[in-house]
């Protein structure tokens, strides 16, 4: 029985052939290498049979499509195998199409080796198909009468083009449906959802498990509200300076009730489209809380209380992370004391906070609330703000909101908090010893998130952990196969980007797929005023590294549309290394640099230098043109700014 081989699903270079034409195989024996992806890693492709080489498609140094098979061997059945499944007989008369396969791309009909009314088998080669220097022979689906040639030799044809008919004489079965691989997804955020979706796009039987609401912390806690409170507060920003642009308005005032009224539509609306993307790809989704009993099962207790036992080919965790309350004497015996989920919902816009934590999550809400006309005070234990961001930018950033009126006490431990007449009482030490404290109407605790993975009882199953995080490899399996974790639970980066980007890398991987998860070309973003973003390197990592780099900086002030918006504070900062000019990484500070950052991302992605950004030609008046700026000012030529 002749048999094709194929290497990849996505395309390939044929390294180098282990076997030639006339060789014997067994099952398992080396054919060849191949170079996958943009890092070229070689891959050793197996014999699925025993059996002899017949002919050999492609060569080495060859390209190979996806899915286009490298050569073909003749195998004999194994004795001892069961005879494959079978589905139920294709009745007499029925007419079967006989449809193109996949062949790695356009084909020509070469040869047909039945006439219309001669007699077929079913397995019988009725026509040879050429892809490329590929040729391809296509039976027949169904024992029977070929009753119809609908591609004539030479025609062009691609995947489940028509090719013939068939009329069925009654004696053949229907290929077997072959059983859906069973995925279970368990958490709903953005990581969970996108890997049901993504599992269920390959043909995998997907159930998703969410003990709260779809959405996760991203769309019910986290960005989205978030961004709906800071986006209002622009807007509300915006209408007080309007009369520099020559626009006045008149009775300005806040409708608290309204704005979070809006926060509450916006995740509303986006959870509602989650539900119905699930619903259109047939996942299935379950209410309850999930946990497991040992490696292939999972108790899942619902919300009555009632338990179901559930089982899978494959596990997807996606049970995200949860804020964490530092343990200050006081903190829970004081009531206007909240973490970042009750910073979003407060009944009435304060007068005063005190965040405690000076990272994304505070920042971001510092920069909401004192838009609005918050007092706002950032408490922070570390010397700096925002430590993941360039700390030039960062310096930068923090000169920024100081001017929009938001304190900040670095280097301060706070030691205690109390109830007080205004709110609450923040009580610290500073670096010097000193013993002060801060007073507001509410305290923000906003000191970083912790991985969600306590309910998920683990270690029933045998996967392993590491300082409250579950452990993958860069394929995001765990080290129990079929298992794999994915967003924040896996304690990398925790943003709700990343944790799609791994949903679709652990989907493909549990499906068969190769894919592997590259944090080098993740970017992260603060929401604040103005943006802040960075993917890659930034200068002390570089330093920490030994790099020889070199830096182009562009200022916005420089750039027409950011003077149109004004919005001019800020800077596009690109390290590169300075011998290649290899990008090593970009950072933004100003308006728009959360989607600027994109470019970026791509840039080091496709490992890019600076001259690909400088010859990409930047539609003009934009604030993305300060990118190719900064690209030139890397090399000395910046032309907008000296």
């Amino acid at each position: 029985m002749k048999q094709t081989i194929s290497v990849m699903k996505s395309a390939c270079t044929l390294k180098q052939w282990q076997v030639k034409a006339g060789d014997r195989v067994q099952k398992g024996d080396l054919l060849c290498r191949v170079l996958v992806g943009p890092m070229q890693i070689t891959r050793e492709v197996a014999s699925p049979f025993s059996g002899q080489v017949l002919e050999i498609f492609m060569q080495n140094g060859e390209t190979v499509p996806g899915g286009a098979p490298v050569c073909a061997l003749e195998t004999a059945a194994e004795g001892n195998a069961p005879p494959p499944e079978q589905g139920p007989l294709i009745p007499a008369g029925e007419v079967v199409p006989v449809k193109l396969p996949k062949t790695g791309g356009p084909a020509s009909v070469k040869m047909w080796h039945k006439a219309e009314g001669d007699l077929v088998k079913q397995g019988e080669p009725l026509v040879s198909v050429a892809a490329g220097k590929m040729n391809t022979d296509v039976a027949s689906p169904v024992s029977g009468t070929l009753i119809q040639i609908a591609a004539q030799a030479g025609a062009s044809v691609k995947k489940d083009d028509l090719l013939a008919c068939v009329e069925s004489d009654g004696t053949s079965h229907a290929p077997a449906v072959p059983k859906a691989t069973r995925v279970v997804v368990v958490g709903g955020g953005p990581g969970g959802y996108v890997a049901a979706i993504r599992a269920a796009q390959l043909g995998a039987s997907v159930l998703l498990i969410e003990m709260k609401t779809l959405g996760g912390t991203c769309l019910n806690v986290g960005c989205i509200p978030t961004k709906a409170l800071l986006h209002s507060a622009e807007v509300y920003t915006a209408a007080k300076h309007g009369e520099t642009v020559g626009i006045r308005a008149r009775d300005l005032s806040i409708n608290w009730a309204a704005v979070q009224a809006h926060r509450a539509a916006v995740s509303a609306r986006l959870i509602s489209g989650v539900e119905g993307l699930l619903a259109a790809h047939g996942v299935e989704v379950l209410e309850g809380r999930a946990s497991f009993r040992d490696a292939h099962t999972l108790s899942v207790v619902k919300a009555g209380g009632e338990t179901l036992e559930v089982q899978a080919d494959r596990f997807i965790l996606a049970s995200g992370s949860i804020p964490v309350m530092p343990p200050i004497p006081g903190l829970a015996e004081t009531p206007n004391c909240v973490d970042s989920t009750g910073a979003l919902t407060l009944d009435a816009l304060p007068k005063s906070m005190v965040i405690i934590g000076g990272g994304v999550i505070g920042i971001e809400l510092a920069c909401t609330y004192a838009a609005f006309g918050t007092q706002v005070t950032i408490v922070e234990m570390m010397p700096r703000i925002l430590p993941m961001m360039d700390d030039e930018l960062t310096r930068a950033a923090q000169g920024m909101m100081e001017k929009q009126g938001i304190r900040f006490s670095l280097e301060t431990q706070v030691t205690g908090l109390e109830a007080c007449e205004t709110g609450a009482r923040v009580r610290t030490r500073l670096k010097t010893g000193k013993e002060t404290a801060f007073e507001a109407e509410k305290v923000l605790v906003a000191v970083g998130r912790r991985s969600n993975i306590a309910s998920l009882h683990l270690e029933a199953a045998g996967v392993e952990t590491e300082r409250g995080h579950i452990v993958t490899n860069s394929r995001l399996e765990t080290n129990i196969p079929g298992i794999y974790a994915i967003g924040d639970c896996t304690g990398k980066t925790m943003l709700a980007h990343t944790a799609s980007a791994m949903g679709e890398i652990a989907a493909e991987n549990a499906l068969g797929e190769e894919a592997k998860y590259d944090e080098r070309v993740c970017p992260s973003c603060v929401y604040m005023t103005p943006e802040f973003a960075c993917v890659g390197l930034n200068e002390e990592e570089a330093n920490a590294q030994k790099l020889d780099y070199k830096v182009g900086k562009f200022p916005l002030e420089a750039n027409g549309k950011s003077v149109i918006m004004g919005q001019t504070g800020g800077w596009v900062k690109i390290l590169a290394d300075a011998r290649t000019s290899q990008i090593l990484g970009v950072h933004i500070l100003g308006a728009r640099a959360t989607d600027l950052i994109a470019e970026g991302a791509m840039a080091m992605k496709m490992k890019a230098g600076v001259e690909d950004i400088i010859q990409t030609i930047h539609a003009h008046p934009t604030v993305a043109e300060a990118m190719k700026e900064a690209a030139l000012a890397v090399e000395g030529r910046a032309i907008h700014y000296k």
